[in-house]
């Protein structure tokens, strides 16, 4: 029996860490039924493992220090030893490197991809989460058949949305992801200002938490908007989360193929994205969203009115966006992908 070992090593439960445990259980299946086994491995410590702890069959835990941390390379040599794997699958550049120092000759080395800050190393193969990484990692180097876009996808939500559903109710506007510089709650957040500058009755819930809290808690006092917007925290359930508003605001600086994005429209949010990576191969203006200039308050709050003036056009693009998000990223479809990369890196069928 041989093996494959699927490494993640991020510390939280953000997108990254959500794209290893939905390929999880595809690997474990595919592995299966080619006579072999699958071993998740995590970062000790991390909250996937503890979230995961009574998973069967478990997840194998190692340390994280650096790149060339002794302790971290010899536990890789370790995995490697006990294992005998002929895939090795990371998520993100540091378990690719550590395994790379591990890996004996033959092995199958593949990267999932989700943001742009990545080496292409000889042989190995790419799975890219959004077209424009896979164009990258060929720009960089990569053998065009070392390159495969998988892009994410979100389960059917129990929850659904009913945008503008109560007549003469304040507009809520809800976003949701990690508090960091990144993300752009700040330009959401002076948005918001020049909305109740013009007059219209909104609220806004950000769902997340992060190192910018702060920086944002300030922002919103100086803008006099402790009674409209708020940052919510984490919640363990974004589809709810999301269903109970009546628009979705996206202002990211960067992404690679947005979750939080997917679930927004899984629920059937009417949604204004930047008009960045990402978003830009997820929606199409007008048809199933709005997109927007990156880091234009202006704009977005323009975007966000017309939609809360045109609520019949609203509602159209959140029913579009949710069949979208139904049809083409579903977790049937990411198995479909996947299995077909597995395939072609092993050459199996």
């Amino acid at each position: 029996m041989t093996t494959i070992l699927h490494a993640m090593l991020g510390k939280g439960l953000g997108g990254l860490e959500q794209v290893f445990l939905d390929y999880q259980p595809i690997l474990e299946a595919w592995a299966a039924r080619h006579g072999d086994s699958c071993v998740g491995v995590v970062r000790r410590g991390g909250k996937v493992a503890a979230a995961q702890a009574e998973r069967r069959p478990p997840l194998s835990v190692m340390p994280a220090l650096t790149d060339w941390d002794p302790i971290t390379v010899g536990a890789a040599r370790d995995l490697v030893k006990a294992h005998r794997p002929a895939l090795i699958f990371s998520h993100g550049q540091r378990p690719a490197r550590v395994f790379d120092k591990a890996a004996p000759a033959g092995v199958v080395r593949a990267v999932c991809l989700h943001k742009p800050s990545f080496d292409v190393t000889p042989g190995t193969h790419y799975v890219c989460v959004g077209r424009h990484l896979a164009a990258l990692a060929i720009e960089r180097g990569a053998p065009a058949d070392h390159v495969w876009f998988v892009p994410n996808a979100v389960k059917p939500p129990r929850a659904q949305a009913h945008p503008f559903a109560v007549d003469g109710a304040a507009v809520r506007i809800v976003a949701a992801g990690r508090l960091h510089s990144k993300k752009g709650f700040d330009v959401l957040i002076r948005a918001i200002g020049k909305l109740r500058a013009w007059e219209y009755e909104v609220t806004c819930q950000i769902a997340g938490e992060g190192d910018e809290r702060g920086a944002l808690e300030t922002l919103i006092r100086e803008l006099d908007l402790e009674a409209c917007v708020s940052l919510e925290g984490w919640t363990d359930d974004v589809a709810g989360f999301l269903a109970t508003g009546d628009l979705f605001a996206f202002p990211s600086h960067q992404e690679g193929f947005p979750l939080t994005l997917l679930e927004a429209m899984a629920v059937g949010l009417p949604v204004v994205a930047s008009e960045i990576d990402g978003p830009l191969e997820i929606l199409t203006d007008g048809v199933d969203g709005r997109l927007v200039p990156d880091d234009d308050p202006d704009r977005l709050a323009e975007a966000l009115a017309e939609l809360i003036s045109q609520r019949d056009v609203s509602r159209r693009l959140g029913g579009a966006a949710r069949q979208l998000v139904l049809t083409e990223y579903s977790p049937e479809e990411l198995t479909r992908r996947l299995e077909a990369a597995l395939n072609g890196m092993t050459s199996r069928t």
